[in-house]
């Protein structure tokens, strides 16, 4: 409950500081060169990056009264499309983003025109939006809890933890883009873009780690080289100006963004759908996980089915922002909560399971380590206990106990719970209320005249109370013994 109340008061803080931030946009009287790069600069720039010319007449000081005056003056005189033109000019040129919510234009909000430009200029919160904030949190807390955890494997649990952080990075930025904050913050310009090429390498090296307890070579290092070539093509575009980025936000700047939009999601695409072969590669090799426990077994399951998923979900996504005809909430947001959902899965399971990054992560624990009961005697066991219990119906002892099933066997108490655990996967309890339940069911059934009560059938069978009994056929039905009956009534 402590932890769930800092959450709330963390991500409360950082809605109100984001609110808080200036608009640090391009105003108009900020603009009094024409150009943010000198002739010398644009000629070394267009030798390695995509650019576009720029319309410089539009920044002038002159250029943006004339689009404030025009805005102004149509919605004084109620002409709806020439306000929302001139508006949108202003506010691309000038970098003054809160303009299309002043008070000049508040009686045409609910017009389709003024609509568009709030959802493309303005704050825009939803608990959707809320829900990705929260996320990316949840997500920042994790994944330095995780890496702060001692008694663990520190290599699997940093390539865990780095794959969190930067999936929560990019929710956040996600999280900065949809309500329109990015405009605040125009810094965190393709800040997560330089990590498109990581997700992939993170989580098949995890799951060698923990499947195989891979030791990394140098010739590991080859995967990076992606990462590293996308730092390199993405550092002159974060050592724009501020005023720079900006632009390029509002789609005015030098930078031509749709060439980088398709050559990043294509290739990221096609490392998330080969690192995504890779990890389920590693998970059919049946050999290795045999060696893990059950739960453990179950975790890298869950984490493989959310990986595959997470591929598919974002060639949607990729396929949703590089084709305008695909424009859909539904279609972007679907791969933003896939990713969502593994990071709130893995902080979940992390929090439930405290040892699951520890260095004893999916080793089975030798039970019977030190048993002297030979493959041959434990059969021998089995046969006999099996007898026990179909024959002569043990079981319907209600005073049973697995004292008095061992010196029927003439064997100890420690070689008859290993034969029933290894040879049916049960403990002493579960197996004698197996038995008793089947019995049950049988009598259920065929009582045809409904003359019995649950109670008695109870009793028949070897339970000492009806409390015992109901809770026994639930586990075992997933029915209470009043909805079975009902079930055969119908």
């Amino acid at each position: 409950m402590k932890i769930c109340a800092n959450i709330k008061k963390l991500l409360f803080f950082t809605s109100v500081l984001l609110l808080l931030v200036p608009d640090n946009g391009l105003l108009a009287s900020d603009v009094n060169t024409p150009s943010i790069f000198s002739m010398e600069q644009k000629f070394s720039l267009e030798s390695f990056m995509f650019l576009k010319n720029q319309d410089e007449a539009k920044f002038h000081p002159d250029s943006l009264l004339k689009y404030k005056e025009r805005a102004i003056f149509a919605a004084k005189n109620d002409d709806v499309k020439m306000a929302s033109e001139n508006a949108q000019l202003y506010v691309q040129y000038s970098g003054e983003t809160e303009f299309v919510n002043s008070g000049y234009f508040s009686r045409f909000k609910n017009t389709e025109e003024f609509q568009y430009l709030s959802q493309q200029y303005g704050l825009n919160f939803s608990w959707l939006n809320f829900f990705y904030l929260f996320t990316a949190i949840i997500g920042f807390y994790i994944s330095i809890m995780l890496l702060l955890k001692r008694k663990q494997d520190k290599i699997a649990s940093f390539l865990i933890s780095l794959f969190l952080l930067i999936h929560s990075l990019f929710i956040f930025h996600i999280f900065l883009y949809i309500t329109n904050l990015i405009y605040r913050v125009p810094h965190a310009l393709y800040m997560s873009s330089i990590f498109s090429y990581l997700y992939g390498p993170l989580i098949y090296f995890y799951f060698k780690r923990i499947t195989l307890n891979y030791k990394f070579r140098k010739i590991d290092l080859i995967h990076l080289v992606p990462t590293v070539l996308i730092i390199m093509i993405m550092l002159p575009i974060f050592m724009f100006p501020e005023s720079e980025k900006l632009r390029v936000l509002l789609e005015v700047g030098s930078l031509d963004r749709q060439p980088y939009l398709i050559y990043i999601t294509t290739t990221k695409f096609a490392s998330l759908l080969f690192y995504g072969y890779l990890v389920l590669r590693v998970y059919l090799k049946s050999d290795h996980r045999s060696r893990l426990s059950n739960s453990s077994q179950k975790w890298i399951r869950n984490m493989v089915v959310l990986t595959e998923f997470y591929v598919l979900s974002y060639l949607v996504y990729g396929l949703t922002i590089m084709n305008t005809d695909m424009k859909s909430d539904f279609l972007f947001n679907f791969q933003i909560v896939a990713m969502a959902s593994m990071v709130l899965y893995i902080g979940y399971s992390s929090y439930v399971r405290p040892n699951l990054f520890s260095k004893e992560f999916g080793k089975r624990k030798p039970k019977y380590k030190k048993s002297g009961l030979t493959p041959s005697f434990s059969n021998e066991l089995k046969e006999q206990l099996l007898y026990l219990l179909e024959e002569e119906q043990i079981y319907r002892q209600n005073n049973i106990n697995l004292e008095k099933i061992s010196e029927r066997l003439g064997t100890t108490r420690h070689n008859t719970s290993q034969v029933i655990n290894e040879h049916f996967g049960l403990n002493f309890f579960e197996l004698i209320n197996k038995y008793r339940i089947n019995e049950a069911l049988e009598i259920l059934k065929n009582d045809t005249n409904k003359n019995l009560n649950i109670i008695d059938v109870a009793y028949e069978v070897g339970f000492n109370n009806k409390v015992t009994f109901n809770k026994s056929f639930r586990k075992q039905l997933s029915l209470t013994p009043t909805q079975y009956l009902s079930s055969l009534n119908s």
